[in-house]
């Protein structure tokens, strides 16, 4: 039986090093003193979770770290147990190889709902039961078969009829690019990276909304660039941080903006633009889905210095990984050279298929046919945290728009709460994650792209009981009991 003393582990919830990362040291110190000996059984990770409060990605991301370490294994019928109480000699060092980059990213894997899932709002991607699978599947079919010229190299910017036609798409909202000032990428996330390895050094200012996206912070950290925080309000960024600073890059998504569902208005943008022209900035514009506000883009009004950032991922399909960057040409042609240096083209066949299916309006129809779903899907949100939570506001979730971004009451960890709501079957993604210095702050995440409308109700009903219960064991009264 295992020696661990599970009342003495202390987790520090509100710092920047993984839960899985601490609690690996932890057990790591526990068998080097001697409290767990060779053969000793380490709790089951259900065990483990219920003990600490977290989830239970968190404990397997604790024990894997542990056995590359060769200090623990995992036995058929006896579970994890310790098999070493020191690693071999002989063994490789890996943390004294690790690039310093490499040791910022955190191994902790994102919050998993405990089965049976009750539902998962922690996921901003499309349902994919609305995807005219059968059509593109056709599609890919006649292109692949039929053009030997798709088995080669691609051109260095990506095929000429995928560019011309995501072209065609951008001068819909006012954003005139030519085929020429396009780079199709392998999604969104290759692009991002691509202006960063292109444009920054280590410890040089990037400018992005607090929060933001995930993954963008992901690659400013690997990037090691310093993170200059704008601000989210309900009219978007707060560009003041900028004045008087000396900025490479500014990160921007005006239209829903994730994760809080801000759609910024026209005189914001403006300000924004006079901001990043003051600090020497290049803007980088996310446009991870089609705009529909009617607002004017930022590429639109200042072409010059906006580079737009595109993707099918978020929008349609994140399997296919497509993605674009449109620029000045002198931009983009560095961008290509730099692209060349990780890989040498995104699939031709892949981008032929999606270029036809683009070009016959089939994402517009999939997108108008999962429309109604959604909204469906947000009308019962709106009413379940209304029912469920009365005194938690929230940002977004107006027509249209899957995303909430709710605001707790000061004093509760959304860490805490997302760990908690995820052990009894609900998914949603804390505020921590969207944070650009890591830390805890009393926010959630909740997007109903994927969530049934029937499980709606039910999910945030056993949101809300996480929330009360992590209240009452911070001390905090006052959560009406509904």
């Amino acid at each position: 039986m295992s020696q661990l003393d599970l009342a003495a582990l202390q987790l520090d919830r509100s710092g920047k090093e993984p839960l899985a990362d601490q609690l690996a040291s932890a057990i790591e110190a526990s068998i080097a003193s001697g409290r767990l000996r060779i053969g000793d059984r380490l709790p089951t990770t259900r065990e483990f979770a219920s003990a600490l409060g977290v989830n239970r990605g968190t404990i397997q991301a604790a024990y894997r770290q542990l056995g590359r370490r060769q200090l623990v294994e995992g036995r058929v019928g006896s579970g994890t147990v310790v098999r070493s109480t020191s690693p071999p000699a002989d063994r490789i060092d890996l943390s004294s190889l690790l690039s310093r980059r490499v040791r910022g990213i955190g191994e902790e894997s994102a919050l998993t709902p405990a089965e049976p899932v009750v539902a998962d709002f922690s996921r901003l991607t499309p349902d994919e039961r609305y995807f005219p699978l059968e059509e593109f599947t056709r599609t890919l079919s006649a292109v692949w078969s039929g053009r030997r010229d798709l088995w080669q190299y691609a051109p260095p910017l990506g095929l000429h009829e995928l560019r011309r036609e995501i072209a065609r798409r951008l001068s819909e909202h006012g954003v005139d690019r030519s085929a020429e000032e396009i780079l199709v990428t392998s999604g969104a996330q290759q692009g991002l990276d691509l202006l960063l390895r292109t444009f920054t050094d280590p410890g040089d200012t990037v400018a992005m909304e607090s929060p933001t996206y995930s993954g963008a912070l992901a690659l400013a950290r690997f990037a090691g660039v310093e993170i200059l925080g704008l601000p989210m309000g309900v009219e978007g960024p707060d560009p003041t941080p900028l004045l008087g600073r000396r900025v490479k890059l500014l990160y921007s998504m005006p239209e829903r903006q994730n994760p809080t569902g801000i759609t910024t208005p026209d005189p914001r943008r403006e300000e924004i633009l006079e901001a990043a022209v003051s600090a020497g900035a290049l803007v980088v514009e996310d446009g991870y889905e089609e705009p529909e506000s009617g607002r004017r883009p930022l590429a639109a009004t200042k072409p010059e210095r906006t580079i737009w950032l595109g993707t099918l991922s978020k929008d349609l399909v994140p399997g296919f990984r497509i993605g674009w960057l449109a620029g000045p040409a002198p931009i983009i042609e560095r961008l290509a050279r730099v692209k060349r240096t990780a890989d040498f083209q995104t699939p031709l066949p892949l981008q032929a298929a999606v270029a036809d299916f683009l070009k016959a309006g089939a994402d517009r129809k999939a997108r108008q046919k999962r429309a109604f779903e959604v909204e469906m899907r947000r009308l019962s949100a709106v009413r379940a945290l209304k029912a469920h939570l009365p005194d938690v506001s929230w940002w977004g979730g107006e027509m249209g728009n899957p995303l909430f971004w709710l605001h707790l009451p000061s004093g509760i960890s959304g860490r805490r709460v997302a760990e908690t709501a995820a052990a009894r079957g609900v998914g949603v993604a804390p505020g921590a994650d969207f944070d650009p210095r890591g830390e805890d702050r009393p926010n959630l995440r909740l997007s109903v792209s994927r969530v049934d409308k029937r499980d709606v109700d039910r999910g945030i009903a056993v949101l809300a009981d996480a929330v009360r219960g992590v209240a009452a064991s911070a001390g905090i009264h006052g959560m009406p009991v509904v």
